[in-house]
């Protein structure tokens, strides 16, 4: 859980009372969540742990982790650890808040000390497995297991300079203008897009996964590079003029074998608009 994901549960809208006509509804799928609002959702604890933070009353204890159902999977947080919650059962929260970070849109489910938490006694834990498709992932969602096809190898591929302040691409020079005196490093990612049937998704192989899938270390590759440094004899005669004669550099072709599934536990995703019904789904 990231530090990110303590919220002060002071600083929430004040919860509805049981008297008010705002309480929550009936129990809300988690693909529906709506954010900014208290919901009544049943959902499974997928990963569970005690973590301590700290607020202006002193240290606290809370539980964190995972919440699924068949439709989606959400973290959350529970300041309510007077409840224990067991990993693996189905509960129902009543009067949960929906926090959504303004970065990325991704959503944290808070149990608050006023939330009502009940166990479910279910026979079939079906109904609460996500079997996640690409076009279902409406917003980020961590440790997602796909099986697609990799459709398309984007050319910004391969080794890459990274600005060593930001840690954004290089081209020409860094786009969020960082000094030159910063310098830059090199990287390795493989930029792809994944097709399941359902829809496609862009998907980012960073250094280390990307290094499994070629069978190649970031030293090797940047070896392999320098290699094609040393200049070559043939040259452009049509040119007159000795000065400005130009050397074709050497290419050095190197045979990867790559496997036929790769395991990512880490994908980027991009939200499009809903697709138009009378064009049918693409």
């Amino acid at each position: 859980m990231e530090r990110r994901d303590y919220l002060d549960p002071q600083t929430l809208p004040a919860a509805p009372t049981p008297s008010s006509s705002q309480q929550p509804g009936p129990p809300m799928a988690l693909s529906e969540l709506i954010p900014g609002k208290y919901i009544s959702t049943t959902a499974r604890i997928v990963y569970l742990k005690t973590i301590e933070r700290h607020d202006a009353l002193g240290s606290k204890m809370l539980f964190s982790g995972i919440v699924e159902d068949s439709t989606f999977k959400v973290p959350f947080i529970s300041h309510k650890i007077s409840h224990p919650l067991i990993r693996n059962s189905v509960y129902r929260f009543n009067s949960a808040y929906v926090h959504e970070f303004p970065s990325d849109k991704s959503l944290l489910l808070m149990v608050t000390e006023h939330t009502m938490i009940d166990s479910e006694n279910v026979e079939d834990y079906r109904d609460f497995i996500w079997k996640p498709k690409i076009e279902s992932i409406r917003r980020p969602v961590r440790s997602v297991t796909l099986q697609a096809v990799i459709t398309t190898i984007h050319g910004n591929s391969g080794l890459i300079k990274r600005c060593n302040k930001c840690k954004s691409i290089i081209y020409d020079f860094c786009p969020n203008k960082c000094l030159e005196k910063e310098g830059w490093g090199w990287d390795l990612r493989v930029s792809s897009r994944l097709y399941d049937g359902s829809g496609s998704i862009k998907m980012v192989l960073t250094k280390d996964t990307a290094s499994k899938v070629l069978h190649r270390n970031l030293s090797e590759l940047i070896l392999l590079a320098s290699q094609g440094n040393t200049k070559s004899p043939i040259q452009n005669h049509n040119n007159n003029n000795n000065s400005n004669q130009f050397q074709l550099q050497p290419t050095s072709v190197v045979t990867i074998r790559i496997p036929a599934t790769i395991e990512v536990v880490e994908a980027v995703t991009e939200r499009f608009p809903p697709p138009i019904k009378a064009m049918g789904n693409s």
